[in-house]
This record gives C-alpha cells, structure tokens and sequence, in this order.
C-alpha cells in the first residue's frame, strides 16, 4: 500500500472514531447496540424449532365435532 494509501485509511479511521464518539456522547451508540442485540436475538427465538411436550398433541389429532 502506498503512504497515500495509508493516509486515506487513518482519515477514515479518524472520521469513524470520531463519529462513534459524537453517536455515544449523544446516547444513541448504545441505543443502536442494544437494537442489533434485540434483533439478533429475535432471529434466534425463530430459528430455534418449537419444543413440544406432548401435551397438546392429543388436543391436535382429535377431529373437530360439531355443536348439536
């Protein structure tokens, strides 16, 4: 890489820990962490198969019957 090149790659970084630090100095750094961790753990809730005790299976396999 080229001096030019690392310079432009320390002005990035020096731009983005400087963003970071207005975001969290303004309380919405952590308020978009603890978003991405309530998303990741919903994807997670869904993704997990459905444990079934057993309990409502036979509720399930009886046919509906009709009032009289």
């Amino acid at each position: 890489m080229t001096m030019a090149g690392v310079w432009a790659l320390d002005a990035v970084r020096a731009e983005v820990d400087y963003r970071t630090e207005e975001l969290h100095r303004a309380g919405r750094a952590t308020r978009l962490v603890r978003r991405r961790r309530a998303i990741r753990r919903r994807a997670e809730r869904i993704t997990l198969p459905a444990q079934r005790s057993g309990a409502h299976d036979a509720e399930v396999q009886q046919p509906l019957r009709r009032a009289s």
